[in-house]
């Protein structure tokens, strides 16, 4: 299940390629905040935090399992993610600090990508637990779980708009690419932003709703977009020769958080959302992957 650690393992597997990095000057820690991701550097894939500077590195999560795809709730009080430590994919929560584990989910199915609504209210997931990926909606708690959508093709990677009325996701269309839609909280509305020949994947809302940040192979290989909320004025981001994938906004919208194998492996990279100001956050021997931000953190 190499997309529960979302597309970085499985679209980059191969990918590769040397390019420096500009230096930078780190901002404060504090001023930042943290960013929670999924790492292999301790054998297995578990969650860690680091702060926004590479500073303060910690580890969550110490299972023999996979834990991957961790999700801030909004008040960054706890860390939703997916694991396989009871055999299958399943959602779990913890603290924060990585205590007060929770199991939300319990489904012979593989359920993964959590995502928070804003209020901290519910979480969308997708799960494979009618026979095929479909987007789903609970109470934070694990109670109330409702189907949103209900599609041959899979769907992937939910994210709320930030006014908590739309989610967008990824939708592999019969395996012939994978494209961005919208679909309101309620599971009504449907609507497709993307039609591209290529793969466009794992969107990320930026926090004033204008924007949707996202992977596509659209110009040959994997590399950062954004576009306006309605899917118009589609603009790259990036332009390496290695992957470039999973786009995490910083709260203030200054900044994003992602993936890249420019370094001969999956580390995590931090820019400005304009694309500049490169700088490298993570630097190991293994893959570090599924990057994303703390509420409050960004550029002073």
């Amino acid at each position: 299940m190499h997309r529960f650690l979302p597309l970085l393992l499985a679209l980059a597997a191969g990918c590769g390629g040397g390019a420096s990095e500009p230096a930078a000057t780190p901002e404060p820690a504090a001023a930042q905040g943290q960013i929670a991701f999924a790492s292999e550097r301790d054998g297995n894939a578990e969650i860690y935090v680091v702060n926004a500077d590479g500073t303060a590195l910690q580890r969550l999560t110490d299972d023999p399992a996979q834990d991957a795809g961790p999700a801030w709730s909004p008040d960054g009080a706890k860390i939703a993610f997916a694991s396989n430590r009871a055999g299958n994919f399943e959602l779990y929560l913890m603290n924060a600090d990585g205590t007060g584990l929770r199991r939300l989910t319990d489904e012979p199915g593989d359920d993964g990508f959590p995502a928070w609504s804003p209020d901290g209210a519910k979480i969308a997931f997708a799960s494979n637990r009618d026979g095929n990926f479909e987007l789903y909606v609970m109470n934070a708690d694990g109670t109330g779980v409702d189907r949103l959508t209900n599609d041959p093709a899979g769907d992937f990677s939910p994210e709320w708009s930030p006014d908590g009325t739309e989610i967008a996701f990824d939708r592999d269309r019969d395996g012939v690419d994978f494209e961005l839609y919208a679909v309101n909280s309620d599971g009504s509305g449907e609507r497709r932003l993307t039609d591209d020949r290529a793969g466009d994947f794992g969107p990320a809302w930026s926090p004033d709703g204008t924007l949707i940040a996202f992977t596509s192979d659209r110009d040959g290989d994997f590399e950062l977009y954004t576009m306006s909320a309605d899917g118009g004025d589609v603009t790259a981001l990036t332009g390496d020769a290695a992957a470039d994938v999973g786009p995490a906004w910083s709260p203030d919208g200054a900044k994003l958080a992602f993936v890249s194998g420019r370094a001969g492996n999956e580390e995590i990279y931090v820019m400005a959302a304009d694309g500049t100001g490169l700088t490298r956050l993570t630097d190991d021997p293994a893959d570090d992957v599924d990057p994303v931000w703390s509420p409050g953190g960004g550029a002073p």
